[in-house]
C-alpha cells in the first residue's frame, strides 16, 4: 500500500495532464452550472452555517496561516491572477462592472468643495458612498 507522500508524484502528473478534460468536459455538457447552483442555493446555505458553528472558517485560516496563503500566492497566485486579467473578456468585464458606478462616482459633481478636512467635502464623500453603495444593492 502506497502512503500519500508515495502518491503524490504520480497524482501531480496525471492531474497536471488533465487540463484539456477539464475544459473539455465544461464545453460538452448539457447542465447548466448556474441554474444548478442556484437550486442548491438552500444547501449551500444550510453548510454554510453548519461551517461557522463548528468554527471551520477560523480554524481553517488558522492552520494555514499567513505562511500558507503567502506561499499559495507565491506559488501560484501570481501567475493566475496575471493570466487571469490580460484576457479580453476579463478585461471586458472589468469594463463593464466598473461602469455601472460611473453615475456613481460623478454624484458628487454637483456638491460643493469645501476647504481641506470640511463638512463640505464629508458630505462629498458620503454621497458617493452611499450611491455606490445603492448601485451595487441595486436601490
Amino acid at each position: 500500500m502506497k502512503t500519500a507522500s508515495q502518491s503524490v508524484g504520480k497524482w501531480a502528473i496525471r492531474t497536471s495532464s488533465a487540463a484539456q478534460d477539464y475544459v473539455s468536459g465544461a464545453e460538452e455538457t448539457s447542465k447548466d452550472q448556474a441554474v444548478l447552483a442556484i437550486a442548491a442555493e438552500p444547501i449551500y446555505q444550510q453548510a454554510l452555517t453548519e461551517s461557522f458553528s463548528r468554527k471551520a472558517f477560523s480554524k481553517g485560516l488558522q492552520k494555514s496561516g499567513k505562511q500558507g496563503w503567502l506561499k499559495g500566492v507565491q506559488e501560484k497566485g501570481g501567475q493566475n491572477f496575471s493570466t487571469g486579467v490580460s484576457t479580453e473578456s476579463a478585461q471586458q468585464k472589468y469594463a463593464t462592472n466598473s461602469g455601472r458606478y460611473d453615475q456613481a462616482r460623478q454624484s458628487a459633481d454637483k456638491l460643493p468643495r469645501g476647504p481641506r478636512g470640511s463638512q463640505q467635502n464629508i458630505a462629498r464623500v458620503t454621497a458617493v458612498a452611499m450611491a455606490q453603495r445603492n448601485v451595487k444593492v441595486g436601490k
